[in-house]
């Protein structure tokens, strides 16, 4: 059995995944905002990188890690299964942290303020959406640095 079909669970948050964001990228900038379904891709994505970082983690990761755990774990230099997209580890693990606290809590207000943004509205319309796509980023290339048939690290 191969470490991709022994995480059939992951398979199908990835293909949902893909279809939500298939659907989002239809839309262009100046189209109506009503049919997007960003939100749903946020989450769809924060689920996602969780569920992997467990799935490579194995026994690394407790009950008790939240994703600011799970990615300082998966991208220390004592387990060597990841390296973020960045350079600076402990940055990238706060932006990554700062979006899925704006999804989990729904305080926009503050990632608003945080983003510097003018208000709500300005967060959304400039700083949200970039965002879910960095964080998409993150997660493809986190996945891409695992074999999918060994789940080590290629």
């Amino acid at each position: 059995m191969t470490f991709k079909s022994a995480h059939r669970e992951f398979q199908e948050l990835a293909r949902e995944l893909i279809l939500v964001r298939q659907h989002n990228l239809k839309f262009k900038e100046g189209d109506s905002q009503q049919d997007i379904l960003l939100f749903s891709e946020a989450a769809l994505v924060l689920i996602a990188l969780e569920r992997f970082l467990r799935m490579i983690l194995g026994v690394e990761a407790s009950d008790k890690y939240t994703l600011p755990n799970l990615l300082e774990k998966a991208t220390s230099a004592r387990l060597a299964l990841l390296k973020l997209p960045a350079p600076d580890r402990q940055q990238a693990i706060l932006e990554v942290t700062n979006v899925r606290n704006t999804m989990l809590h729904g305080n926009y207000e503050q990632a608003a303020q945080q983003a510097g943004c003018a208000s709500v509205a300005d967060y959304f319309k400039n700083q949200f959406t970039p965002e879910v796509e960095r964080l998409y980023q993150v997660t493809n290339m986190l996945v891409t640095q695992i074999d999918q048939d060994t789940g080590k690290a290629r």
